[in-house]
């Protein structure tokens, strides 16, 4: 699949007119009635991608009070962006957003088109860390842009994947879906391996408040090692993981963190789980 990217064109070259923006709005609010409200929004997603094969399929808006260069195909977290923001993972951005403060560090392990980082950033104030993990290189780049768009919420972008020990890997790409770009045998891209430890020793992290994985069935390479050999000022007070993989994980990483005194918060819809230390 090939990735369209545009980081050159100024912020508005792809603004929606004001009936789009108004249709988007619809949309969003329709979402949250329900489940009712959840099949009148399908409607209404199948009439935004036959009208957009007429039009543009990139779309300037702004969200939460940020700039973003939305794609409308190819990835869901885009998608959700920009149709139905207000019910994109609402439970795990809020638990993140209540624990950080000026001064915190955040790690974004997956960050995708930075939902969560430049969320996070803009919490900060710019008055903090937030780190963010993106190992697509088409995706690193619509990233690196938004955070552009944004230069008051400054974020650090890391081009590696995250893993349980130094080297390199293969990404095999979410053909419909780059939110679904995993670490396989089968994929094409070459990236680099980092663990998490080395992530917090090369950034010179004194502590970490906040994590959240998103690495589709990788998560326990990610945070077991962490867990299990991580001294207790680096463990954050929560981490946001996904688990709909999870059949795909070698080790009990959820058992390490019990261990390390977290308790599950609780699992979200959309298929990560929440967990509290202390």
């Amino acid at each position: 699949m090939d990735i369209p990217v545009d980081d050159t064109s100024p912020f508005g070259h792809y603004g929606a007119g004001p009936v789009r923006r108004r249709f988007h709005a619809s949309a969003n609010e329709i979402y949250k009635a329900g489940w009712i409200g959840r099949r009148v929004f399908g409607r209404l997603r199948w009439l935004d991608r036959l009208c957009s094969r007429r039009t543009r399929e990139i779309v300037d808006v702004e969200r939460f009070g940020l700039r973003w260069r939305l794609y409308r195909r190819g990835n869901v977290s885009d998608a959700r962006l920009l149709l139905r923001p207000d019910a994109f993972e609402p439970v795990e951005i809020a638990s993140i957003l209540d624990s950080v403060a000026p001064g915190c560090n955040f790690i974004d392990i997956g960050a995708n088109c930075g939902f969560y980082s430049l969320r996070v950033s803009r919490a900060l104030a710019g008055a903090g860390n937030v780190i963010a993990v993106e190992p697509h290189p088409g995706m690193r780049r619509r990233l690196a842009f938004n955070a552009k768009l944004n230069g008051a919420c400054p974020i650090r972008i890391l081009g590696c994947a995250v893993g349980d020990r130094p080297g390199t890997a293969r990404l095999l790409q979410g053909e419909r879906n780059l939110g679904q770009t995993r670490i396989s045998d089968r994929g094409s891209i070459d990236v680099e391996i980092r663990t998490l430890l080395q992530i917090a020793s090369d950034e010179k992290l004194e502590r970490i408040d906040a994590i959240k994985v998103d690495v589709e069935g990788f998560e326990d390479r990610v945070l077991d090692p962490f867990l299990r050999d991580g001294p207790d000022r680096l463990l954050p007070r929560i981490i946001v993981a996904e688990h709909s993989w999870s059949d795909n994980w070698q080790t009990d990483w959820l058992a390490q963190a019990t261990g390390r005194g977290y308790r599950e918060q609780g699992r979200a819809r959309q298929g990560n789980v929440i967990l509290v230390r202390g």
